[in-house]
């Protein structure tokens, strides 16, 4: 964690005590964050310094209309992706919280107000009964195999082309080969040394280099998340 990720952490942790109606101390703020309390003490003075905090020796801890502002921003990014990691995506609260604690900190202004649409979206969604909310959750607790690139299929196993990560002509001549998103494609085996692949799409047999073929990202055909399903 970053230096300025504690100092924000300090401001959150502040207001949120705040919320919760009691006075912020050095010791409430040391307990809540699980270091000592001489640390605690660097790092308010630093953000006293900064105009963030207000502190009188050994009294409480107070947030300046800077200091709020910050604290609130950060407190909300929190929320907003703990919720979206909870809510939507079923993830254990613990572990979505402690998600969230890493994230709050990279989050920018751009991706805070396009996470806050996704959030409001899905929040929508469910209060209205939304179907495509219940679809998604219930795609969400079924597992299956996802994307991965074609150097790592297992040969003669039947595979469908999601996307290709390649640019510029590697990616041209990818498609040019007939490998584009919806293809069905089969690994047929290696040649001697490892390298190239031998892949047959629509009855044809190609040659790809691995490093070709970690481009081509594919999904067995076997399973999938939309498929035998109602």
């Amino acid at each position: 964690m970053t230096d300025s990720s504690r100092l924000e952490d300090y401001l959150e942790t502040i207001f949120a005590i705040e919320i919760s109606g009691e006075l912020p101390t050095i010791t409430g703020i040391a307990k809540r964050l699980e270091i000592t309390k001489g640390t605690v003490t660097t790092g308010v003075k630093r953000l006293v310094k900064s105009m963030m905090l207000e502190h009188e020796p050994y009294g409480s801890v107070r947030l300046t209309e800077a200091g709020r502002q910050k604290a609130l921003t950060i407190y909300r990014r929190h929320e907003n992706v703990s919720f979206l990691f909870s809510e939507i995506l079923g993830i254990e609260r613990e572990r979505a919280e402690s998600l969230a604690c890493l994230l709050e900190h990279e989050i920018d202004q751009n991706l805070e107000q396009k996470l806050f649409i996704l959030v409001d979206f899905f929040c929508r969604g469910r209060r209205y009964g939304e179907d495509w909310l219940y679809r998604l959750q219930k795609e969400l607790t079924h597992e299956y195999d996802l994307p991965k690139p074609l150097a790592m299929m297992e040969h003669g196993e039947p595979c469908e082309v999601v996307r290709l990560s390649s640019v510029g002509p590697l990616r041209i001549r990818l498609l040019e080969m007939g490998l584009v998103p919806g293809t069905t494609l089969t690994l047929d085996g290696v040649a001697p040394l490892g390298d190239p692949l031998k892949i047959r799409v629509r009855g044809i047999e190609l040659s790809l280099r691995k490093s070709e073929a970690t481009t081509v990202w594919v999904r067995p055909l076997q399973k999938g998340p939309m498929k035998g399903r109602s």
